[in-house]
């Protein structure tokens, strides 16, 4: 008998990282500290790049993966194997657990992977870059993402203003490792990005920092709005013109003022 571990259910592929959190990782991890399921055979689906996450968080030798192949929906299933069908954390509504558990969840995920720092004032911007070729050569469940689907051309400048008072970092998360991302977020005050998944790395930023998204005009997907301000955490939204787009001088200093105010 072999007992499947699915992820919750969602509208997008947990190949990508937002999906990937909020329907596998943070179940998972959940499921590992209330009922330590690392080490005991249990089955995973093959997440492509996010793999990775799986074995920093629960170990590399935490679960037996298997093709995403052996979780299709129209795959028969064996009457003697086991499904268990984990909860989604969050959808495009917002919070579809309990926002209290939501909470208690993150915060043991801090306690676990992000120890103390003496001092966390690190402004750390996300720059969605070209993808790997696992999302544009046919292997993805879904093909695309970084700079194909979004784009901002001159983050350096924004990077070059801010750093006149406090550090700066810009980075992409899909090329670092996640002790990598989890150490820049750990230090980081304020985390700034054009929606996309990268965002989802708000949700262990720590209760005192503050997440800007810089979302389009016509924007009608408020996930992360919706997402931070459920959980209480700290958020601002500035407007951009388009999906691909540079910012102007003046909405640099409007995010770089703000930023000052924060503290």
């Amino acid at each position: 008998m072999a007992t499947f571990l699915r992820p919750g259910p969602g509208v997008g592929s947990v190949e990508h990282f937002y999906h990937f959190t909020l329907e596998y990782l943070l179940p998972l991890f959940e499921l590992d500290v209330t009922r330590g399921i690392a080490g005991k055979g249990y089955l995973v689906r093959d997440c492509g790049p996010m793999n990775g996450w799986l074995d920093f968080v629960c170990g590399p030798d935490a679960f037996t993966r298997v093709p995403r192949e052996d979780f299709a929906p129209e795959r028969p299933r064996r009457f003697w194997d086991k499904h268990i069908q984990l909860d989604a954390f969050a959808g495009q509504e917002g919070i579809s657990i309990d926002a209290e558990r939501f909470t208690r969840v993150l915060a043991a995920f801090r306690e676990k992977f992000m120890p103390p720092v003496a001092d966390r004032s690190a402004i750390t911007i996300i720059d969605r870059r070209a993808p790997s070729s696992f999302y544009t050569d046919g292997a993805a469940e879904i093909p695309g993402g970084g700079s194909t689907r979004r784009s901002i051309s001159n983050l350096d400048q924004l990077a070059q203003t801010l750093s006149a008072r406090h550090p700066v970092s810009v980075v992409d998360f899909a090329t670092m490792t996640p002790a990598d991302q989890i150490d820049t977020i750990n230090n980081t005050a304020v985390l700034i990005g054009q929606h996309g998944a990268g965002l989802t790395h708000s949700l262990f930023l720590h209760n005192d920092a503050t997440l800007v998204e810089l979302h389009t005009t016509d924007r009608d997907q408020v996930w992360f709005q919706t997402l931070n301000t459920d959980l209480g955490l700290r958020y601002r939204s500035f407007t951009i013109d388009g999906l691909h787009t540079a910012l102007e001088r003046e909405l640099i200093h409007e995010i770089s003022d703000f930023v000052s105010m924060t503290g």
